[in-house]
């Protein structure tokens, strides 16, 4: 196996947990392994599967984290990956002196764009995951970066030790506060990112009537932020541009918002811009 593919888990046993029995995982060999014996093949493409049982997981299949892709790679959400970056530099910026590379986990990082960003702008340790396998074999064989890894894991048991991550980035994912917290350092920030009604409203308004939920509200994401840790700020991102045939498609594969839409009984020739908008909210614990 190519070594570098080895190496973006040359440091896993300072962070990575099984998920059989809880102890520490490190690299042995094309494997990681823990100290009573359980033994996680590393893939080819440079990833690890520590995902435990059945889930159901067939929402995002391959074509639309591949859709995805080439709408990140327009550039459509980079000013909220440059907002990612700003909350998490200035949440490294205030760490003490230390001796050892911070960690930050991405919880649903799909096929790994804002992984890639963070790890390219901040140089820290990433460990990636997501519960779509496909996602992460996309990510593992596209993103060359030796600093990130790329696990198929659940939100609701991550494999993590406790206390051990500087950051957790939850960006348009659902949220796990309880196990953030676990895995988390004293201090350490957790990064939400959340849509606001005006995300995507260019596809809302042609695909009207044939959503589920015609009118969106984010109100009760921000307030279980809020009871759920200490909030510390919050910033709203947007940016809107022109799309080609292409990239049009490509959204219209990709966003969440049509996964239960018929989406060729629309006419789409009047998708010529698309806006996202998201909130940026940064929180806490302190204990």
């Amino acid at each position: 196996m190519d070594a570098r593919k080895l190496s973006r888990f040359a440091t896993c046993e300072d962070y990575l947990a099984c998920p059989v029995c809880g102890d520490a995982l490190s690299l042995d060999g094309t494997c990681l392994a823990c100290s009573a014996g359980h033994r996680f093949d590393i893939a080819r493409q440079g990833y690890v599967n520590l995902l435990r049982g059945k889930h159901n997981h067939d929402v995002y299949d391959r074509e639309s984290f591949a859709s995805r892709r080439t709408v990140f790679e327009s550039g459509l959400y980079a000013p909220i990956a440059d907002a990612v970056c700003k909350a998490l530099e200035e949440a490294l910026g205030e760490l003490p002196t230390r001796t050892t590379q911070p960690l930050v986990v991405d919880a649903g990082c799909g096929e790994g764009y804002f992984s890639s960003v963070v790890r390219k702008r901040t140089q820290a340790r990433v460990c990636a995951f997501d519960i779509s396998r496909d996602s992460i074999q996309l990510a593992a064989v596209r993103e060359p970066e030796d600093g990130i890894a790329w696990l198929v894991a659940d939100l609701a048991a991550i494999p993590l030790q406790t206390g051990v991550a500087t950051a957790v980035l939850d960006i348009f994912s659902p949220a796990r506060y309880n196990e953030f917290h676990r895995i988390l350092k004293p201090g350490g920030r957790v990064i939400k990112v959340v849509p606001t009604a005006n995300h995507m409203h260019e596809v809302r308004a042609l695909a009207a009537g044939s959503l589920q939920q015609h009118d969106y509200s984010n109100q009760r994401v921000l307030d279980h932020f809020a009871a759920s840790c200490t909030p510390l700020a919050r910033h709203t991102v947007s940016n809107t541009i022109a799309l080609t045939p292409e990239l049009r498609d490509a959204l219209i594969a990709m966003t969440p918002l049509l996964f239960s839409v018929d989406t060729a009984a629309i006419d789409w020739s009047g998708l010529t811009h698309a806006t996202v908008e998201a909130e940026v909210l940064v929180g806490t614990w302190n204990a």
